[in-house]
């Protein structure tokens, strides 16, 4: 079988990141013929909106015909205009891994209008699968929910991290951009700071847009839509909580892996100059594996924009490690829907409980290997990346193939204009 995949990159070496590359590879494993192609070559403006004109969509789905897909799998709803999609005849699935806010719109026109169309749906969280139950009638047929996938395989690492942390300082060019606004202009200033107290209080700025006063005609002058400007506010509240995080776990020996946002911070933030790791940011996910294994606690602290409740890859990726997970409580939490009441994963609300936690567990090395090894057995079956390539294999319809297939990766450099 050949398979069309659409991902996306969001760096200059158009490198996937760590899951989707071991979700590729594992399709190929499953006998699947593969070739790549990033959505995020095809959008036009921050990263998931329009088309990037430079691209020719006709060659493009030429092209694509040509090559016969049996199926394409797609992630976020990458690369999903119509063009691409009459090019692909047979099944298309799309994975959702993030809110619709956060999903490729190519089209301007919301991201549940490709989910409207007769494909499959994958949803990562159980928040993400009731809004999609309420905005779309009858897509209970075409919906399938499941947790991320891992290797399980905790080896036999010497823990030599007390508490190990791999988190980004979020933000980008367009947030440093804003913030160079909000200094020179007062009223941005001031709507800033209304923004963030509102996003605390209330967890949306939905107010704003049904007041439809100065605030919303402010933030309707910018360069932005307005989903992109709250998901810009609440990066700036993960990174604030994220800073408070290390300066409260440094002193206990908390090894931050980040990326290089967190340089901004090393000259005046004792914490993060104690926690952060030198050399090269973790890529690839045996890089994620040999910190977590090699780590006696390992912590989750989800950014602002994720939904109570969804449960984040490095989640799954800790259970199945020598490490013992610690993450944020929620009540509604997807661990206790797929692993029962009695999840042995420790929660917690409040900086104080999470670094009394880290403290007890870290005196207690019998009750801490107990629960590692609790977490190892509920995530030993059913979640590894083999098996979840022979699931979405299964949710398109195809059975996996008799020998290992190959990789292509495409570049959409190739259909833009001026090129042959």
């Amino acid at each position: 079988m050949k398979l069309a995949f659409f991902g996306y990159a969001w760096n200059r070496t158009l490198q996937p990141d760590a899951y989707l590359t071991e979700t590729v590879a594992s399709l190929a494993e499953a006998g699947a013929d593969v070739d790549i192609y990033l959505g995020s070559q095809l959008s036009k403006e921050y990263g998931i909106y329009g088309v990037n004109g430079a691209v020719d969509l006709d060659r493009l789905a030429e092209f694509m015909a040509v090559e016969a897909y049996d199926g394409a799998i797609s992630f976020n709803n990458s690369m999903l205009v119509p063009q691409v999609q009459a090019a692909i005849p047979g099944p298309v699935a799309t994975v959702l891994v993030d809110e619709p806010e956060h999903l490729f719109d190519y089209l301007g026109n919301g991201a549940y209008e490709v989910l409207r169309q007769d494909l499959q749906i994958v949803a990562m969280s159980s928040a993400l699968e009731r809004r999609l139950i309420a905005a779309i009638p009858d897509v209970q047929r075409r919906l399938h929910f499941m947790l991320p996938a891992t290797r399980n395989e905790p080896g036999e690492a010497t823990a030599v991290y007390p508490i190990s942390w791999v988190a980004s300082f979020v933000g980008d060019l367009n947030l440093d951009q804003y913030l160079g606004l909000m200094v020179e202009r007062p009223d941005f200033y001031a709507l800033t700071q209304r923004c963030l107290a509102l996003l605390e209080r209330e967890g949306s700025l939905a107010r704003i847009t049904a007041e439809a006063g100065m605030d919303a005609a402010l933030i309707a002058s910018l360069p932005w839509k307005f989903d992109y400007f709250q998901a810009q506010m609440l990066n700036i509240l993960t990174n604030r909580r994220r800073v408070e995080i290390v300066e409260r776990l440094a002193p206990h020996g908390l090894a931050l892996f980040g990326n290089a946002n967190w340089q901004k911070l090393l000259t005046y933030d004792a914490g993060v100059l104690a926690a952060l790791q030198p050399g090269p940011r973790p890529e690839t996910h045996a890089d994620l594996r040999r910190i977590y294994n090699s780590s006696k606690i390992s912590i989750n602290a989800p950014q602002a924009h994720i939904s109570e409740g969804a449960v984040q890859y490095r989640v799954i990726d800790v259970m199945a490690s020598n490490a013992l997970m610690i993450t944020q409580h929620s009540e509604t939490s997807d661990l206790y829907r797929v692993f029962g009441p009695d999840c042995p994963v420790p929660t917690y609300s409040t900086l104080d409980e999470l670094e009394a936690l880290c403290l007890r567990y870290l005196g207690d090395d019998a009750e801490r290997r107990r629960l590692v090894a609790e977490c190892n057995r509920l995530v030993a079956t059913g979640f590894s990346f083999a098996e979840r390539a022979r699931t979405l294999l299964g949710i398109l319809g195809f059975a996996p193939g008799p020998a290992a297939g190959k990789v292509r990766k495409m570049d959409l450099r190739l259909f833009m204009a001026g090129q042959s």
